[in-house]
């Protein structure tokens, strides 16, 4: 159940379009429009409901460059919120090969700190530990990426594979930390405007 203040039952699937008058170049037509207040985020139970905005807005496919400007209009702490959404949906679809290899590489610094922020100490120390095979630096460019995981050692893959297995055994999709920082500083989630929802 939807807790957005402003949640019109009345609109399809909350997915309105805008009189040319108001929009004159329909930038926002068959957009999703959604305002998520502090209050809102007091009664919001659906982890979703805060991150979907975010997830359908930054851009993880092309330039870092383009990563930041798409991430302009949320708080550093909504973008690490999305970063470390990927990192769990990816790790825990392919293991860090996959994180790594698609598009998502691009949160990993992002991931990190964010790992950070959420309290998850020790999944940022495993994750820590895949940076480090990177010297430090994994490269935001994926095809850099690609030729970085090229020139790894042969215990590349049996490194990537006991980091996968730290964050299956210590993490459960349940959203406990990310929900638990979210509730304490509902300030730093608020939205409010339009975004491309794809469904």
């Amino acid at each position: 159940m939807k807790a957005f203040e402003n949640f019109d039952e009345n609109e399809q699937q909350n997915t309105i379009d805008i009189p040319e008058s108001i929009n004159p170049d329909k930038s926002a037509t068959g957009k999703t429009y959604v305002k998520i207040t502090a209050k809102d985020i007091e009664r919001i139970e659906e982890f979703w409901d805060i991150l979907d905005p975010i997830y359908w807005t930054i851009d993880i496919y092309n330039s870092y460059e383009e990563y930041l400007k798409s991430a302009k209009n949320f708080t550093l702490e909504q973008r690490y919120l999305n970063a470390i959404s990927w990192y769990f949906m990816e790790v825990n679809n392919g293991g860090h090969f996959q994180f790594l290899d698609n598009s998502t590489g691009i949160v990993w610094e992002d991931t990190l700190n964010g790992l950070h922020l959420f309290g998850m100490e020790e999944l940022a120390d495993n994750f820590k530990t895949v940076v480090d095979l990177f010297e430090g630096g994994i490269p935001f460019v994926r095809e850099e990426r690609w030729d970085a995981m090229d020139l790894m050692g042969e215990d590349f893959e049996e490194l990537l594979d006991k980091a996968d297995n730290v964050v299956y055994d210590l993490y459960d999709y349940d959203y406990t930390f990310e929900m638990k920082y979210i509730k304490s500083h509902p300030e730093k989630f608020v939205f409010e405007g339009y975004y491309n929802k794809i469904v």
